[in-house]
């Protein structure tokens, strides 16, 4: 449990207070509508100093940045202050007088960011924020800059930003799941769970998408969002002030991205108000404006284009209200323009390439992908899995392709991990025909990434490690070989080195769960209930009777029991799926330390008693030794009408659902590799070198990559491609799975430079890095430019600068 400080009667009044002020009229004409919150920037690979944003939200009309001081430092006294920029946002409408305006449009809103460059890694820094709508001695706070190596960790968490109704509730009662999630994130050096040892504060914290519902409007912002995640009270029932703290890197999901992840209406919703989740009116898609994060994704991919393969048209955005539909190019362009901002590499609108993003922290390398429906030709479908065949989708798009091969094979970092919102191996009934990102799961296997996580699926499953096969992104059936090669032999305690990426689902973190059997709020209603301790069966109906629990996951066909009314034996194979938690939700916490990750997955806060009787043994699931769960605290409810907390304040304890550790082992003795090239050449010819590579490990290496660093002066002479990159002066060539005792040789090209002076001696190597094990290096290689067989010699070193 979190260290307590305040009574129960104390908090309860801070709590009223805090959520009292949200309705109450403002005293000033403006109001600063969001507090200052820290924001990750246009930070993206480590550069010679860290940045980050510091963010906040008025109502003015117009921006007055010249009303705002910002200063930071290494203490309290601060001692340097920053340049503050205002842009408006929520006012796209504006730019076109035929197109209505909603009665709930929230009109014109100034967001204020200000850029802090020049920053020491591995350091923290205080900031301070004053002027109009902020206390009177400023709003203080502070924050950590990236780690470049060492131990660190980072939490993850997703599906989170909406408070369903309480059914049946008079008056009218909203349940928060959410701020109990980002209490115990925030409090989780402070948590004493069985199981788990003493975790450090977080460096980090990643959302799996979904993170506002259901519009990505700026209300759902206001409502949901950001007076959870910023709140000035740490508690179950308030949230935390986490952002204000902690850099929090967010993919875009099916709801930050106007609902369905196919396009947005950018005008209004009918049902639009407090607490709707609706859109306002103008106020679409803040994705792009109340978040800043890096600005290294291709151009051309937002939601605005539809893509089929690589064909693609700008027909994501629509206006709509009251079901008349309207036209505007202006309106579109406005918006595209409200989100323009200079956050570290010059000026970009946020909507054209943060979408897709990279960066470093430690020593892992982050990718975050938008995988949503607008880049499968807009292919969609909830409809019940035992209803009809799922069905495969287009290809993944070209440039998005290629974007992704080349940040994978550029980093030099030990741990990939990739984040992207619809799942490509999720058992979920209830998503499971949302499978298109598999088209790139063969991609991510061979270049390297270790682990994935999704969200989209409110619960929580891990995979055993998994690699794709050749009909991975095809239709599943049951006929044919299997889709994916399953490694069931890894537990993550006793065996650590998994054969397969490792593909997570943290969708866990508020919003109604999935599969679950549970009525709302807690559910989605009755039907197979898939987790992991559910026993039994359920039937939707005449022979539609299908197996809870285990029985009920996706085998290594990539077929499931819900399937079995029109494909005979789904399901019958060995599961794909190890842990499945879909009764309380959860939050993951992972520390990575050199060559090890471990994780550990933990509940919301519960109860010291529990629900259970002899016919429902388990009502909230199990444990990670099968225990089952007591139950969670109670619901915290919230007035729609006045936005103020009406229930108790309660406290519990987590507890451990699931743990695992991956480690990359040390191989420099049994992984034998020798670089090998002529011992002289003529100037300005072709010079071949060879690598060849005996797996004597003992594992089977997944994601094996050659990266030759080439001599200074020589350029590259053979062909680009998916699995050859160049990337500097390093050639990376994709091996793939390389299998325990198999020897493989490459051979890379290069056009010797024509010196001028003799004898020049050109200095090659190489190293094999995998997602397996840790890389090694081999010894340098010299070859020598004979020229009509004179002495002089000029080293060209592989350590003088790019070319």
């Amino acid at each position: 449990m979190p260290i307590q400080i305040l009574k129960k009667s104390t908090i309860a009044v801070m709590i009223a207070a805090a959520f009292a002020t949200m309705d109450s009229a403002p005293l000033l004409a403006m109001e600063v509508t969001y507090q200052p919150y820290i924001q990750p920037g246009d930070a993206s690979n480590f550069a010679p100093h860290d940045l980050k944003v510091i963010a906040w939200q008025t109502d003015e009309p117009t921006p007055n940045p010249a009303s705002y001081t910002v200063e930071y430092g290494k203490s309290q006294n601060y001692g340097a202050t920053a340049t503050t920029k205002g842009r408006v946002v929520d006012d796209y409408l504006s730019a076109d007088p035929s197109l209505p305006k909603p009665p709930t449009a929230s009109g014109a809103n100034v967001n204020y960011y200000t850029v802090l460059k020049g920053l020491k890694y591995d350091t923290t820094y205080y900031y301070r924020v004053t002027g109009p709508g902020l206390p009177a001695d400023g709003f203080a706070a502070s924050f950590h800059t990236r780690k470049q190596n060492g131990r660190f960790s980072f939490e993850v968490m997703g599906d989170e930003g909406f408070f369903p109704a309480l059914p049946n509730s008079n008056p009218a009662r909203r349940v928060n799941y959410e701020a109990r999630i980002v209490h115990q994130m925030y409090e989780v050096h402070n948590l004493s769970i069985p199981g788990v040892p003493q975790l450090p504060k977080p460096d980090l914290a990643l959302n799996t998408g979904d993170n506002v519902y259901f519009d990505g409007a700026e209300g759902n912002y206001r409502d949901f969002w950001m007076p959870v995640w910023n709140n000035d009270i740490s508690s179950n029932e308030t949230g935390a002030p986490f952002i204000r703290h902690i850099p929090y890197y967010i993919v875009a999901g099916n709801h930050d991205l106007g609902g369905t992840g196919i396009s947005a209406n950018l005008l209004g919703t009918a049902n639009a108000g407090r607490f709707s989740g609706g859109t306002g009116g103008g106020d679409a898609l803040q994705y792009f404006n109340n978040y800043y994060f890096p600005l290294n994704g291709p151009l051309g991919v937002d939601l605005q284009n539809i893509f089929n393969g690589d064909s693609s048209a700008p027909t994501g955005f629509y206006f709509k209200y009251n079901g008349i539909t309207y036209n505007s190019p202006a309106a579109i362009e406005a918006f595209r323009a409200s989100t323009s901002v200079d956050t570290g590499k010059g000026s970009k609108r946020q909507i054209d390439s943060m979408g897709n993003y990279s960066f470093d922290q430690g020593n892992a390398h982050f990718v975050f992908l938008d995988g949503n429906p607008h880049l499968f030709d807009a292919l969609l479908s909830y409809a019940p899995t035992y209803q009809s065949a799922p069905t495969s989708f287009p290809e993944y798009p070209s440039i998005l392709r290629q974007w992704l091969i080349k940040d994978l094979d550029s980093t030099k970092q030990t741990w990939k991990i990739v984040v992207f919102h619809h799942p490509s191996f999720s058992s979920g009934n209830l998503t499971m025909r949302n499978f298109q990102m598999r088209r790139i799961a063969k991609l991510l296997e061979d270049h390297g990434v270790n682990v994935v996580f999704n969200g989209h699926e409110h619960n929580y499953q891990r995979t055993y490690p998994l690699r794709a096969l050749a009909s991975v992104a095809d239709a599943p059936t049951t006929a044919g070989g299997p889709a994916v090669a399953i490694d069931n032999s890894f537990d993550g305690t006793r065996n650590t080195v998994p054969d397969g990426v490792i593909y997570l689902v943290e969708g866990a973190g508020g919003e109604g769960g999935h599969d679950n059997a549970l009525e709302a709020t807690r559910g989605s209603g009755k039907g197979v209930d898939q987790d992991d301790a559910a026993t039994g069966s359920y039937s939707y109906g005449p022979g539609l009777t299908f197996p809870n629990g285990p029985a009920s996951w996706l085998d290594d066909h990539l077929t499931g029991a819900e399937m079995s009314p029109f494909m005979p034996n789904a399901g019958q194979g060995p599961k794909i799926t190890a842990r499945f938690k879909a009764k309380v939700f959860s939050f993951a916490d992972v520390v990575i330390n050199h060559n090890k990750l471990s994780l550990y997955q933990m509940s919301e806060p519960l109860l010291a008693t529990s629900s259970a009787t002899p016919a429902n043994p388990a009502p909230f699931g199990t444990d990670v030794n099968s225990v089952p769960l007591n139950d969670p605290i109670p619901d915290t409810l919230i007035d729609p009408a006045t936005g103020q907390v009406v229930s108790e304040p309660a406290e519990g304890t987590s507890a451990l659902l699931d743990t695992f550790t991956v480690t990359k082992p040390e191989v420099d003795e049994t992984l034998k590799a020798k670089l090998s090239a002529p011992r002289t050449v003529a100037p300005g010819t072709k010079l071949s070198y060879t690598l060849s590579v005996n797996n004597r490990t003992g594992y089977a290496l997944n994601g094996t990559q050659a990266v030759v660093t080439l001599p200074k002066g020589a350029a590259f002479a053979g062909t680009l491609g998916d699995t050859v990159t160049q990337h500097g002066r390093e050639v990376v060539v994709t091996i793939g799975r390389l299998e325990p005792d198999e020897t493989r040789s490459i051979q890379v090209e290069v056009k010797v430079p024509a010196v001028n002076d003799d004898n020049a001696v050109l200095i090659a190597s190489a190293k094999i890095r995998s997602a397996t094990a840790m890389p090694v290096d081999t010894d340098d290689v010299r070859t020598r430019i004979e020229d009509n067989g004179r002495d002089h010699k000029h080293r060209i070193s592989r350590n003088e600068e790019h070319m």
